[in-house]
């Protein structure tokens, strides 16, 4: 990650102000798929976070389970981002820029 940063221009590190660090991602798909409506189980299975509890015993979400969870999230995303693009355009075009 630390290579991939600095081919990038982004910041990397704990330690260093405005620095980003793999679990940064993490958190952010988390809270992504929350918003997106993923179930808690699928966001964890597909993030590799074990399930706490009960939830081991009983939950064994399939492949099929996991695929529509990413699919699911992926539209979501897609859609999310459109709607950025559209406001930036039309922000734009208020402007004069596009």
């Amino acid at each position: 990650m630390k290579s991939a940063c600095k081919r990038s221009g982004i910041l990397y590190g704990r330690e260093t102000e405005g620095g980003v660090i793999f679990h940064d991602i993490r958190r952010t798909v988390k809270t992504l798929m929350a918003r997106a409506g993923i179930d808690k189980v699928y966001r964890d299975t597909i993030l590799g976070h074990s399930l706490q509890g009960m939830d081991k015993n009983y939950l064994k979400p399939s492949d099929e389970d996991l695929h529509s969870a990413i699919e699911k999230y992926s539209s979501w995303l897609q859609a999310e981002i459109a709607s950025v693009d559209h406001i930036v355009d039309q922000e734009g075009v208020a402007q004069g820029i596009i």
